[in-house]
């Protein structure tokens, strides 16, 4: 992650992992942002901020303008109301489109119903689901061997 002058490196993406957990979702979540980072190999630096205590540390669009910057919204049904309010807030959507860093995931099966909200349009499809069944009984290891935490790492790498 670091090189040897302890800086981190030109080519690493910032992600602001997005997310709404109460207790038990945010163990997944944690779980998840391991693998993420283990898997990455250096290549993410994360930044968690769980909106169900408050949205202020959410960065505004224009964090995305920087090189290196993503949003990864981490959806689920019931959270997808709030996301939706924190996109308009900080400005991710413009002219109706969501601006091409900001990254979706979730754990369960695909969203795309509910996903994006209606009046958005998602021209890059930075949508990911993982397709898991039984979500609450997942592991670390369930995320650290998904061919899906491949797909979403190398299509952050390319954003």
């Amino acid at each position: 992650m670091n090189n040897r002058a302890g800086r981190i490196q030109n080519d690493t993406k910032m992600v602001l992992l997005v997310h709404k957990s109460d207790t038990d979702k945010q163990k997944l979540v944690n779980y998840f942002r391991r693998a993420l980072t283990s898997k990455a190999s250096g290549s993410l630096k994360v930044e968690d901020v769980n909106v169900a205590n408050g949205n202020d540390n959410v960065k505004d669009s224009s964090w995305l303008d920087e090189v290196n910057n993503i949003v990864l919204l981490c959806l689920t049904s019931e959270t997808i109301p709030s996301l939706e309010q924190i996109i308009r807030e900080k400005r991710y959507v413009q002219d109706g489109r969501l601006n091409r860093k900001v990254f979706s995931v979730s754990f369960g099966a695909n969203l795309n119903a509910q996903w994006p909200p209606g009046g958005i349009q998602n021209e890059n499809n930075r949508d990911f689901a993982f397709n898991f069944e039984n979500v609450e009984n997942l592991t670390p290891t369930d995320f650290k061997t998904s061919d899906r935490m491949t797909v979403l790492i190398a299509a952050m790498r390319g954003a």
